[in-house]
């Protein structure tokens, strides 16, 4: 059985319930934290290579950390070159590299290196950080200084 709500939408659940949303769809989306969509996996989307780009490699300065601590001062150009820093040591020296983006993430190759890497970029589960992965292995965490 189910009722007739004029003025708002309705949806019947499988017990026979009735969930009666409001019409305000922008006061519903408001009152939701701004957490990331999820994957059959359960882990927060992959952002695609033109979202990173136009998020992270800006020309900008973030702060890339691994998981064994070790923190790299990260900025990535609009013409494919990229320079990371550490950001410890008594004279922490700047290496130059080259990325660019693919349609799941975005690969990058560093000075000293031919070896290009690939990887895939996803909001935390809270929303609030960036995850980078090597396939399912997390290799940094960026933020904005």
């Amino acid at each position: 059985m189910t009722t007739s709500v004029p003025s708002a939408s309705r949806l019947v659940l499988a017990a026979g319930a009735v969930l009666v949303a409001s019409t305000s769809l922008a006061a519903a989306q408001l009152a939701l934290p701004n957490k990331p969509g999820l994957d059959r996996h359960g882990q927060p989307e992959k952002m695609t290579g033109d979202q990173i780009k136009a998020i992270w490699f800006d020309g900008q300065p973030f702060t890339a950390t691994g998981p064994d601590g070790t923190a790299y001062r990260m900025v990535f150009t609009g013409d494919g070159k990229a320079v990371r820093t550490p950001t410890t040591g008594k004279k922490p020296k700047a290496v130059g590299g080259f990325w660019r983006v693919i349609a799941e993430g975005y690969c990058s190759r560093w000075a000293g290196s031919n070896r290009e890497k690939c990887f895939n970029v996803r909001k935390s589960e809270d929303g609030n950080d960036t995850i980078v992965r090597f396939g399912q292995q997390i290799a940094a965490t960026w933020k904005r200084p």
